[in-house]
């Protein structure tokens, strides 16, 4: 008499991919523009335009909410370092034949403006690292205390400010983190200090445990069936 059961296998691969789902990718945009694109402008920056992008199917794009800029569609930026330090992502308002900002100091996230950026399954950002190379930096340049320098960020342009503090992807100043579901938009505006964006940790939403349960459940009673026919 033979018996099956596929209630062991199938739990060990609802247990893999409940592993899987929980991992964290981190978009690392100052390595992005160092040393793998170089500096440019993009309409929409995503997966096509590199590999260390193409999860979650994130698409980023730059935006203007200004009043006067008749403008709202502008370029999500990858500024390379300069003088001043690191730079990372940013928001550009107009670009040249070669994909450069112009002007060349555009290329932040300013007053109006704001990145977008969107996937196509639910996640939950779990940090994002901000850095500002073009004044003396975050919390130094009109003498500030920590937390005078904010950033605007919520889903679908509902919009809270954040103490902003510098640092970089694997330091301990961050922000996070932020439940975007699929389709939604997580928008990361300027409040009173211009900045680039250097990272951002992202993590796939794990299914319910409701829903492990009922595969589970249904495993067993397939394994359960199939061992009454071979009776």
């Amino acid at each position: 008499m033979k018996k099956y059961t596929l209630f062991a296998p199938v739990v060990g691969v609802l247990m893999t991919l409940s592993a899987t789902s929980a991992s964290a990718v981190v978009f690392n945009f100052i390595d992005l523009v160092d040393n793998k694109i170089g500096e440019r402008g993009f309409l929409t920056l995503s997966g096509s335009d590199h590999p260390d992008l193409d999860h979650f199917g994130m698409k980023i794009t730059g935006h203007s909410l200004g009043a006067a800029d008749n403008d709202p569609q502008q370029f999500a930026y990858l500024d390379k370092k300069n003088s001043k330090g690191v730079a990372g992502l940013g928001v550009c308002k107009d670009i040249d034949g070669n994909n450069q900002c112009t002007p060349a100091s555009d290329d932040n996230v300013t007053n109006h403006e704001y990145l977008e950026f969107m996937f196509d399954q639910d996640v939950r950002v779990d940090r994002i690292w901000f850095n500002n190379n073009h004044d003396n930096g975050i919390n130094e340049d009109l003498g500030e205390g920590p937390g005078d320098d904010r950033v605007d960020i919520g889903i679908n342009m509902n919009l809270t400010d954040y103490a902003l503090l510098e640092g970089y992807a694997g330091d301990a100043n961050f922000i996070g983190s932020f439940l975007v579901k699929k389709g939604d938009k997580l928008n990361v505006a300027y409040f009173n200090e211009q900045f680039y964006i250097s990272a951002m940790e992202v993590s796939a939403v794990p299914v319910p445990a409701a829903v492990w349960l009922f595969g589970t459940a249904i495993a067993g009673l397939i394994g359960f069936q199939r061992r009454r026919k071979a009776a």
